[in-house]
């Protein structure tokens, strides 16, 4: 799976399509790079191993970004990434085009957005929540989980939209799910 010849890879069980879910969440690509940035160890761990299974040719490449006084970050953030055209490619698809999760994969992608760009808020009950800064892509995701099961809030001042799975869904899945992911894990 070079540069030049098309991607063999394709999406397919529920580890790629979590991989999916975070990667929409906190994915790293700029022209032919394709990774992922994060503050969690695991994660990070997470998708390296992706990238090793589906481009095992590509030298992984890693950043870390340290915590500087005066700037908003509080804890090291890692990047991990590859140069791979095609793949960059096909998440893009994902980034931008139609968004389809078969319904057996639906909750890995789910607790992937979550582990991302979720909350839980175990001390307020507000429940899970996920944060979006484009609206079509928190509004594609509503379609996909229902309308009866998540609501959709914009916060203009913050310039953000937010998911919040309403409580009968999370009563529902709250078991199904803690098998992949990495915030809702026992």
């Amino acid at each position: 799976m070079g540069n030049t010849v098309g991607s063999k890879f394709s999406f397919k069980t529920a580890e790629d399509f979590y991989i999916l879910g975070l990667w929409l969440a906190d994915g790293y690509w700029r022209s032919s790079s394709i990774g992922l940035t994060s503050v969690s160890s695991i994660l990070i761990g997470k998708f390296s191993n992706f990238l090793l299974r589906v481009a095992p040719s590509h030298s992984l490449k890693k950043r870390v970004y340290p915590v500087r006084i005066g700037e908003k970050r509080k804890q090291e953030a890692t990047q991990v990434y590859i140069n791979n055209r095609p793949l960059t490619r096909q998440f893009m698809s994902f980034k931008t085009g139609e968004l389809y999760v078969p319904k057996p994969y639906l909750l890995a992608y789910l607790a992937g957005r979550i582990d991302g760009d979720g909350h839980i808020d175990y001390k307020h009950r507000s429940g899970i929540r996920i944060a979006y800064s484009s609206k079509d892509d928190a509004i594609r995701d509503q379609e996909l989980f229902g309308k009866t099961n998540v609501s959709l809030y914009q916060y203009t001042q913050a310039g953000t939209f937010v998911l919040y799975l309403k409580k009968n869904y999370r009563e529902r899945i709250a078991q199904a799910i803690k098998k992949y992911s990495v915030k809702l894990a026992p």
